[in-house]
């Protein structure tokens, strides 16, 4: 049984056995006294003994909601009394001894406490099968409801734009996480890898397929964009790359991570990296609201040129190469220990404004 299965069962088992022994309890104080009915006792000894009056007697003087009685000549009906009441509210006991004696009382009262007791039994049942549903139908929507509604609002927001960030969610132990925190926790990291796949390129291909409920088509047709092209490139890179060899990485890695720290802050995107250059675009706004030249964008225009500017003043101040290495590794080659720790870091960039199909 999954875990969701297993936890919705034993929370299911939970109420329903509390529901039961509040019923039971709730029965147990509304249920009919079984005790032998003293009535019938008396008529009994009026028929075990018909010489002797003082059985009669006293069954008269002991109730006091007699309205007829019949036996050994003796004869007694309170009419009046008879024609107000309804047939249920008249209890006639013949005796076991000689059917020929009985008697009939006025049972109203007790038909008025047994009504009070059965609606209130009915209200407590009624109420309790509410309370029951309702809290059945919280567990349906917090284990199951609520988590598959979580997904589809997280899809439906990587179909409106794919390159979102995702919350995370937080780090679950084995006992509290289940079926469903495992199906958020993959389409988050899903979501991650289509991001790191696709790029800001790929952005509308992720879109329409999430959005469209057919076949996956990752060749959607491309669309013409007018966009700010930025080029970016590392000065002397072959002579880096035969000095550093393996480590070139390292040195890339840094370039790229304050290219594309500084790209994404002025609202574009790093496109592409080639060995030693960069690619970064800037979409501009497309539209009938928009001319050619894609409305001249100001705002844009001049963050992608205060960018190239901020990328060329960082790269700069990282200064000597030698000692950057120096600091992260010892081992550097030697016969080009003297020349690198010469080697000034430097890049070019370029700026155009242009279409491109996406």
């Amino acid at each position: 049984m999954s875990i969701v299965g297993r936890r919705m069962t034993e929370s299911i088992t939970k109420k329903v056995i509390i529901a039961v022994v509040l019923m039971l309890i709730m029965f147990s104080f509304t249920e009919g006294d079984y005790t032998p009915d003293a009535r019938q006792i008396q008529l009994d000894s009026i028929a075990e003994f018909p010489d002797s009056v003082m059985p009669r007697l006293s069954f008269f003087s002991s109730h006091d909601n007699i309205i007829s009685f019949s036996g050994f000549g003796y004869d007694y009906a309170d009419h009046e009394r008879i024609d107000e009441l309804r047939e249920g509210e008249i209890l006639t006991l013949n005796s076991t001894l000689d059917p020929s004696i009985y008697a009939s009382f006025d049972v109203h009262e007790d038909s008025v406490s047994q009504a009070w007791d059965s609606v209130i039994t009915t209200a407590f049942v009624s109420l309790l099968l509410a309370t029951m549903g309702l809290l059945f139908s919280r567990d349906a929507y917090k284990m199951v409801i609520h988590p598959i509604e979580k997904m589809k609002f997280t899809v439906q927001q990587l179909s409106e734009n794919p390159l979102l960030h995702l919350e995370k969610m937080k780090n679950r132990s084995s006992s509290e996480s289940n079926e469903t925190d495992m199906l958020e926790q993959a389409i988050t990291k899903m979501a991650a890898l289509l991001r790191v796949g696709f790029g800001s390129a790929g952005a509308e291909i992720i879109a329409k397929n999430l959005s469209d409920m057919g076949e996956l088509n990752p060749m959607i047709p491309g669309v013409r964009v007018n966009a700010i092209f930025g080029f970016c490139d590392i000065r002397d890179f072959t002579f880096a790359t035969e000095g550093l060899q393996q480590d070139v990485m390292l040195f890339v890695n840094k370039i790229a991570e304050i290219t594309h720290r500084h790209v994404v802050d002025s609202g574009g995107h790093p496109n592409k990296n080639i060995g030693d250059a960069f690619l970064l675009v800037w979409k501009l706004k497309s539209g009938k609201n928009t001319n050619s030249s894609g409305d001249l964008q100001r705002t844009l225009f001049d963050s992608s040129l205060k960018c190239m500017q901020k990328v060329i003043e960082d790269v700069r101040n990282v200064g000597n190469l030698g000692s950057f290495l120096k600091e992260k590794h010892s081992d550097i080659n030697p016969p080009w220990a003297s020349s690198l720790r010469n080697y000034n870091v430097t890049v070019g960039v370029g700026l155009h404004k242009g279409w491109a199909i996406e």
